[in-house]
């Protein structure tokens, strides 16, 4: 296991890396230190980088976020939101299935490896900003860094 932080100007952003695929990513320390140098970790906060320096849209990273069956659900969908996109959570919970809206948030709350599943661009029904576990003017700051601008 390893764990890593890059600045970027929104604040430090870590990676936590355990095996072959990234675990924890976000705007705070998992607390998980590892020890060591880690080709996944290098690559992942690389690619974190290259995204804030507007040189990468997408992230190329194994990942293995854990959660429930309906968030790993949740977290695939986002996943596939484009750059420079967004969904509403009304529109993901009926790409769903019809779950419920508020079931798609509180997925998005519990998402371990923001950023690299862009929750980001999931925004209230408006649409609206709606809330982001990395504060609102994180969220913010990232949608208008993609061109979104509410």
């Amino acid at each position: 296991m390893a764990e890593g932080g890059v600045e970027t100007p929104i604040g430090t952003f870590y990676v936590t890396v355990r095996a072959d695929a990234v675990v924890a990513a976000g705007w705070s320390p998992s607390g998980d230190r590892g020890e060591g140098e880690d080709m996944l970790l290098a690559l992942a906060l690389a690619q974190v980088e290259d995204y804030f320096a507007g040189r990468r849209r997408d992230f190329a990273l194994p990942i293995a976020p854990h959660g429930t069956p309906f968030q790993r659900k949740v977290w695939r969908r986002i996943a596939a939101i484009p750059f420079g996109a967004f969904e509403t959570y009304g529109s993901l919970a009926k790409a769903l299935g019809g779950v419920a809206a508020q079931a798609v948030g509180q997925a998005c709350g519990r998402n371990p490896v923001g950023l690299l599943v862009p929750c980001h661009r999931v925004l209230a029904a408006g649409p609206k900003l709606g809330g982001y576990g990395g504060s609102e003017a994180v969220k913010r700051w990232l949608l208008e860094h993609e061109g979104i601008v509410l």
